[in-house]
C-alpha cells in the first residue's frame, strides 16, 4: 500500500474515550493540506478539539460528515497525493475497514494524540454484514440512538453518505413524531419537545450518579471571613497592567495552600484498600459552558502566585467556553472547586469528582450581620461547603482542613 495515503481516524483522547462526533471539516475536497494542519473538528464526550493532518497531500475522501459518531479507530477521510489512483484509495479504505485500525502509522496525528485506536470488530462485522445484506445502512450508534428514542428505522431515508442514516435523521424523526403526537391531542395539552444528551452530558450525568450511589458523601460548611481576601484583591488590582484577580483565584491559592498543611485531604480512593496520596494539589475548577459544566485543572497550585494563578484561570476558563481545551487541561485534577458564588448563590452541596476524595463548593460573598462578644456588627463572609469521601476522609480530618484554609484566607496580604 502506498505511503502516500493517510489515513484520518478517530483518535483516542482519553482512557474513557470510546466514540466522536464530527463537528466540521475545515479543509475541502480536493484541497491541499500540510502536515500539522487542521483538517477537522471532532467532539469526544469532553472536550471539541482539532484533529491535524498526519501527511502531505490532498484531501481526497471525507467519509464522515459532520454531526456523525463514530468509534475510536474508525476512517473520517482520507489524505493522498493527487498522483494516487481512486482504485488505490478504494484498496486502502478496505483494507482499513476489514482489519483493526493500525496500532503505528500516520493515522490523524492531533493535539492530544497521534494514533487511532484499535477497531471494534464486533462493530466493523456487524455493519459490513448489514450493509452486504442491502439492509438499512446505519452505525450501532445511530442504532441504539433509535431505539432509544423509539424511531423506526426502516421508515427513514438517510442523508448521509451513500443513503447511510445519520445521528441528526433520527433525531429530526424523534422531534417530529414527539410534534405530532402533541400537536393531535387537546388545545390545552403542553408541548414537549425532546432532544438526546450531548456526549458530555451522558459522561457527566453517568459520572455523577455513579459517585452519589457508590460514594459515601458527608458534608461539612464554615462560613469564611472575607476581609483580608478583599483587602488583598484590591492591591493586587491596583498594579498597573497586570491583569485583574478576582476572588475566586486567591480561594484557589488558599486551597492549595491548605492542601499543602492538610496533605491528608490530597486524596484519591483507587479502590476498597488503596489510597492515593499526592504530593502537589492540581486543582480542577468548575466552569459553565454552553455545553455544561468543565473542570479544567491548575497544575501545582500550591507552588504558583496568585498572579499564575489568575493569568492561568482566564486562560483556562476562555479555552472551556471556546471548546478547546485539551485533554491534559482537564486530566489529573486531586481536588475540586465548584464556585457557584457569581450566580448570586449562598450556599449548596457538590458531589464529589471521582475518584477524587473531596470538593469544595462555594458560595457568594455578602455583607451579614455578625455578633462577637455581645455586640452586633457587618462583615463579609462567604459559605462553603466540603463534601468528603468517607472511605477515605473522616469527620476530624474534614475540619482540619477547613480550619487550615480559615487561616489561609485569614492571613492574606
Amino acid at each position: 500500500m502506498s505511503a502516500q495515503i493517510h489515513a484520518i481516524a478517530v483518535p483516542k483522547w482519553g482512557i474513557e474515550m470510546v466514540e466522536g462526533t464530527l463537528n466540521s471539516w475545515s479543509k475541502e475536497l480536493g484541497e491541499q493540506v500540510g502536515v500539522g494542519e487542521a483538517v477537522l473538528e471532532l467532539e469526544s464526550d469532553k472536550i471539541v478539539n482539532t484533529l491535524e493532518a498526519g501527511g502531505d497531500g490532498v484531501l481526497r475522501r471525507r467519509i464522515a460528515e459532520a454531526g456523525q459518531t463514530l468509534q475510536v479507530g474508525e476512517l473520517l477521510g482520507i489524505i493522498a497525493d493527487a498522483s494516487i489512483e481512486d482504485s488505490e484509495i478504494d484498496e486502502f479504505v478496505a483494507d482499513w475497514r476489514a482489519k483493526e485500525a493500525p496500532k503505528t502509522g500516520p493515522a490523524g496525528a492531533s493535539k492530544a494524540s497521534s494514533s487511532a485506536a484499535k477497531r471494534n470488530p464486533t462493530r466493523r462485522e456487524s455493519a459490513q454484514a448489514q450493509e452486504s445484506a442491502g439492509r438499512v445502512r446505519v452505525s450501532p450508534v445511530v442504532r441504539r440512538l433509535a431505539a432509544e428514542l423509539g424511531v423506526d428505522l426502516s421508515s427513514l431515508t438517510g442523508s448521509g453518505r451513500s443513503g447511510r442514516i445519520t445521528k441528526e435523521d433520527v433525531e429530526a424523526a424523534a422531534t417530529s413524531g414527539a410534534q405530532a403526537e402533541t400537536h393531535s391531542e387537546t388545545e390545552n395539552a403542553n408541548l414537549v419537545t425532546e432532544e438526546p444528551m450531548t456526549g458530555m452530558r451522558r459522561t457527566v450525568a453517568k459520572r455523577m450518579q455513579g459517585a452519589k450511589q457508590t460514594i459515601p458523601h458527608f458534608y461539612l460548611s464554615i462560613d469564611l471571613p472575607l476581609e483580608s481576601v478583599q483587602a488583598a484583591r484590591a492591591k493586587l488590582n491596583q498594579e498597573e497592567g497586570k491583569g485583574r484577580v478576582s476572588v475566586n483565584d486567591l480561594i484557589i491559592w488558599c486551597v492549595a495552600r491548605a492542601l499543602k498543611a492538610v496533605p491528608e485531604v490530597n486524596v484519591q480512593c483507587a479502590d476498597d484498600d488503596r489510597i492515593l496520596r499526592f504530593e502537589h494539589a492540581d486543582i480542577a475548577v468548575g466552569v459553565a459552558t454552553e455545553r455544561g459544566l468543565i473542570t479544567p485543572v491548575v497544575r501545582h497550585a500550591d507552588g504558583k502566585s496568585i498572579r499564575e494563578i489568575a493569568a492561568e484561570m482566564t486562560q483556562l476558563s476562555a479555552k472551556a467556553r471556546e471548546g478547546t481545551l485539551t485533554m491534559d487541561e482537564i486530566s489529573g485534577g486531586t481536588f475540586t472547586i465548584s464556585n457557584l458564588g457569581m450566580m448570586g448563590v449562598r450556599e449548596f452541596t457538590a458531589i464529589i469528582n471521582p475518584p477524587q476524595g473531596a470538593i469544595l463548593a462555594v458560595g457568594k460573598s455578602e455583607q451579614r450581620v455578625l455578633v462577637e462578644a455581645g455586640e452586633m456588627r457587618v462583615g463579609e463572609r462567604m459559605t462553603v461547603t466540603l463534601s468528603c469521601d468517607h472511605r477515605v476522609i473522616d469527620g476530624a480530618l474534614g475540619a482540619k482542613f477547613l480550619q487550615s484554609l480559615t487561616h489561609q484566607v485569614q492571613n492574606l496580604g
